[in-house]
């Protein structure tokens, strides 16, 4: 049995693979040091970063970058301000029902519907509702517990036939 010789840890000579299937298993065993980027990869992470931007330039490249930067802070400008708006909008709201509770001494509800702004309106329709769905669902658990023998074939003792 002949044994097989390997090259083992040799040198070799670093020449352009011309074969594309051996370029790619070359590729895909070295791939782990691989990086690219443009101009490169240290600039791209610094400039994604935000950490020592090059002055823009005519480039093309740079000036979509810039574009794209300038097109995202816009855009989260823009969702901050809606933010504050509901946050002031929110703000308004429980200083609206602060009032109203103060003014009607904790019995909101009981204050005249003429002094309620739309909004109070719109609050005390909810909380009515809700209300309604809590009792109706009560009744329903009361008449179920109180006669649990409604429906069913019994008769009282006095009526047996």
């Amino acid at each position: 049995m002949t044994r097989r010789i390997s090259k083992g840890c040799q040198r070799v000579d670093m020449v352009k693979i011309k074969n594309a299937r051996n370029l790619g298993v070359t590729f895909s065993k070295r791939r782990v040091v691989f990086s690219f980027g443009y101009p490169s990869v240290d600039t791209l992470v610094d400039r994604f970063l935000g950490r020592n931007l090059p002055p823009p330039n005519n480039d093309v490249h740079n000036q979509q970058i810039v574009d794209l930067r300038k097109a995202s802070i816009c855009e989260l400008n823009t969702k901050l301000m809606n933010l504050e708006g509901v946050l002031q909008m929110e703000k308004n709201r429980g200083e609206s029902l602060r009032e109203i509770r103060k003014r009607a001494d904790g019995v909101w509800w009981e204050s005249p519907m003429e002094e309620l702004n739309l909004f109070q309106l719109q609050h005390l329709k909810k909380a009515l509702e809700i209300l309604k769905k809590k009792v109706e669902k009560e009744a329903q658990m009361v008449n179920n517990n109180a006669f649990p023998f409604l429906g069913s074939a019994w008769t009282p003792p006095n009526c047996a036939s």
